[in-house]
């Protein structure tokens, strides 16, 4: 939900600045399905991590709701990713300080390839659940769906746009084949 080009990475460092540069688009397209065997495919290329402050018990649990909700979703096309759970109590500690909306409960790092979404998308935080219902008028379980699919949007496409990435969320909440225009990338030195 957010342009991932404002974040830092974890050791504190802004990533390098790319400037977009007009070339012929192309348009990528990715199966609708999920593959069949999605717990497999889950296991197999994409990591679920915990923050600190989250007992064991805790983090199994809410990764499992996440895998869950992950599991409709073509997430194998992202190659190896990562999928970081971040307790609600530290999450504005995370994004303000990078120049991200508090407001926002999951954003993507695509030089680490790393998607972080926030503890109240899938378990009950009600303070935090409260100022994302009055945000977002959603309930928890369709900000999660919405948050993912959004996130995706930017994943599948490396695309820091969020108009293009609400264009693929809803693209995969009408269960269309994904399609993103894609344009040359340089890293400025």
């Amino acid at each position: 939900m957010l342009q991932v080009s404002q974040a830092q990475s974890n050791d504190g460092k802004k990533p390098s600045a790319v400037s977009d540069q007009q070339s012929t688009s192309t348009v990528a397209r990715l199966p609708l399905q999920p593959a069949h065997d999605v717990t497999n495919q889950l296991l197999t290329t994409q990591q679920f991590v915990c923050s600190s402050g989250y007992t064991q018990k805790q983090c199994h649990e809410q990764l499992m709701i996440l895998k869950k909700a992950l599991a409709v979703y073509p997430v194998q096309n992202l190659g190896r990713w990562s999928w970081i759970l971040v307790r609600s109590p530290d999450w504005k500690g995370i994004l303000v300080p990078r120049g991200l909306d508090e407001d926002s409960p999951a954003f993507t790092f695509y030089p680490k390839r790393e998607t972080f979404i926030e503890e109240a998308l899938v378990s009950p935080v009600p303070v935090r659940e409260r100022e994302l219902l009055v945000k977002w008028s959603m309930s928890r379980t369709s900000l999660l769906d919405f948050a993912i699919r959004h996130e995706l949007g930017h994943a599948f496409c490396n695309d820091p746009n969020e108009q293009h990435a609400d264009r693929v969320a809803k693209l995969l909440e009408q269960k269309k084949a994904v399609t993103c225009e894609t344009t040359a990338r340089a890293e400025r030195r």
